[in-house]
């Protein structure tokens, strides 16, 4: 355990030390950055264990393998790396573990597009409220998917700035009220949209 804390007190040093923007780097040492980077943002992310995800980085391509425990968690990971300033692809690798939520084998390649440098990849937050964001997102997620009166809607959730919006289809107006309340009883929420629609989810 004192191991793994060293290992990520180095790891958020680094980061901090090396904060300047990718630009300022090419090559080796630009591939070296942005792994860093991303093991550092794992490392502080609570839904993810950085010990058990593998990067690599080849011409800002970035490579995840290893294991994580839900599809959320995979999903999360490789959003996360999208993220990273200078990243222009994703190759997810990741196997959700034997036994937790999911073993659908799933491999899926992400292209950053170059407007998204500046912009943590979607809008104009700063690269760490849009990682809380996809944190937050991540976690009403797994809340939503874990209630027995919620699994098997179609639930998309999207935030920005601790402001989640909820779209998609449920069966009732009692099942759209409860999606609101577990978002809203999430983490650092302070609002919910709740733009669910009341119909059939067959």
């Amino acid at each position: 355990m004192k191991r793994q804390l060293t290992i990520t007190a180095l790891l958020i040093g680094s980061a901090l030390a090396g904060s300047q923007a990718y630009a300022d780097f090419s090559g080796d040492a630009r591939d070296a950055w942005i792994t860093g980077k991303l093991e550092a943002v794992y490392a502080l992310n609570p839904h993810l264990d950085a010990f058990s995800i593998k990067t690599e980085t080849t011409a800002a391509k970035v490579h995840l393998t290893g294991t994580v425990d839900s599809d959320i968690d995979r999903d999360l990971a490789g959003e996360l790396a999208k993220g990273i300033d200078g990243v222009v692809s994703v190759d997810n690798d990741l196997v959700v573990k034997s036994g937790t939520r999911s073993t659908t084998p799933h491999a899926a390649t992400a292209t950053a597009k170059p407007s998204d440098k500046s912009t943590a990849a979607n809008g104009d937050r700063p690269f760490g409220v849009w990682v809380d964001d996809a944190t937050t997102t991540a976690m009403v997620k797994s809340k939503l998917l874990a209630d027995p009166n919620i699994k098997g809607t179609k639930i998309d959730v999207d935030t920005r700035s601790d402001v989640v919006t909820l779209s998609g289809t449920v069966g009732s107006r009692e099942q759209k009220e409860l999606a609101e309340k577990i978002a809203k009883n999430t983490g650092d929420v302070k609002q919910v949209k709740n733009q669910l629609v009341v119909g059939s989810t067959g």
